[in-house]
């Protein structure tokens, strides 16, 4: 059964609307379930600016830390690390599924004593109160997002429309900031912290974010593109399977892999050249799964972020917990390699990366 996510009215008006009919049928039991969510999610969220005005109205939200990466570079890996250290807050998975009402009820959820499931992708452990991707927030609350697709994957045939927030109109880029410091605001009245901010869509907002947020923090993390093409195919399947309303192909996927990745790189380049160097910092997956303690001090001492020694005996904590969790192993056709070296070569050699022959080997 198709999963529904829990967008606004508004929100979801918007999604059917910029959805071409000529190509994609909304069927009336899909549009009548989502309707009467969102009246349901845009009522509860009414009630809670109104329950919690005073607060939203007067808080003045920390300066944030952004992580970025393109999708399964290691973004979840850093984020959970770097909220081991208690001077940080961060939306939970509660938060970020239920923007609508977290403020009114996470507290009465039990959501600190759920017990951890695997993810479909990778199986990796997870509950209602771990750090989640603030993007799925901006979605429900009606912000112009690549998880549109989650639901209408015939927006992937046209990646840089979808992804690239500088191809999108003033409007949609206002409302898209205006979405995310509310939830920043409701985060923060509910931890009163500096809010870790971690969602892969992030990164093509990086020329737009840096003038906004002119005291934030950005930590980039990137992978070995060979792992990150082929867990993206996962990735996008899993989800599709999950939520998608409407029909999609595996070449969808791929295709839009391939551009995706390159506009990101994009954004984050053009990013990179404004920021100062005690604005951002760059790390490896490889390099934080070998020594994450070590990583983390130097990227704490580049960002000045605090004194690392307070934090050390969480992210060994960390460290041991995620010891034991096994990475996937992927495949990929010989023709998908092909595909991956002719789009991304230029970029694989001057990130100095190989193919990977201990975690993907070419089908026989």
């Amino acid at each position: 059964m198709t999963r529904r996510l829990r967008l606004s009215l508004d929100a979801w008006r918007r999604l059917a609307k910029a959805v071409d009919g000529r190509r994609s049928q909304v069927k009336w039991h899909t549009d009548l379930a989502y309707s009467l969510s969102g009246i349901v999610h845009s009522s509860l969220l009414r009630l809670q600016n109104a329950s919690y005005a005073e607060a939203l109205n007067s808080v003045t939200p920390y300066p944030p830390v952004f992580l970025l990466g393109f999708w399964r570079s290691g973004t979840t890996l850093l984020h959970e690390i770097l909220c081991c250290d208690p001077q940080f807050g961060f939306p939970s998975t509660y938060a970020c599924l239920n923007p609508s009402h977290f403020l009114l009820t996470e507290s009465k959820a039990g959501t600190r004593k759920a017990p951890e499931i695997k993810r479909p992708m990778d199986a990796m452990s997870y509950s209602w109160a771990s750090p989640q991707e603030d993007e799925f927030a901006l979605l429900a609350m009606g912000a112009p997002s690549p998880y549109q697709a989650l639901i209408f994957p015939s927006l992937l045939r046209a990646p840089r429309a979808l992804v690239d927030m500088r191809e999108h109109s003033r409007d949609d880029q206002e409302r898209w900031l205006g979405s995310l410091h509310t939830f920043l605001r409701m985060v923060t009245v509910q931890q009163r912290k500096p809010i870790v901010l971690k969602s892969p869509p992030h990164g093509y907002r990086l020329p737009l974010l840096l003038p906004e947020f002119l005291k934030a923090h950005y930590i980039v993390i990137e992978r070995n593109p060979y792992e990150v093409f082929a867990s993206n195919l996962k990735l996008w399947r899993t989800l599709l399977e999950l939520y998608a309303v409407e029909p999609w192909t595996p070449e969808e996927i791929e295709n839009f892999v391939l551009e995706a990745y390159l506009v990101h790189e994009e954004a984050i380049s053009e990013g990179s050249r404004r920021a100062s160097s005690h604005q951002l910092a760059r790390v490896r997956y490889e390099d934080i799964v070998a020594d994450p303690v070590r990583e983390m001090e130097r990227i704490y001492g580049e960002l000045n972020l605090g004194n690392f020694d307070a934090v050390r005996s969480g992210v060994e904590k960390y460290r041991e917990k995620v010891s034991r969790h096994t990475r996937n192993r992927f495949v990929l056709s010989p023709a998908q390699k092909d595909r991956v070296e002719q789009c991304w070569g230029a970029l694989i050699n001057a990130k100095g990366y190989e193919w990977p022959a201990q975690y993907l080997k070419v089908a026989s």
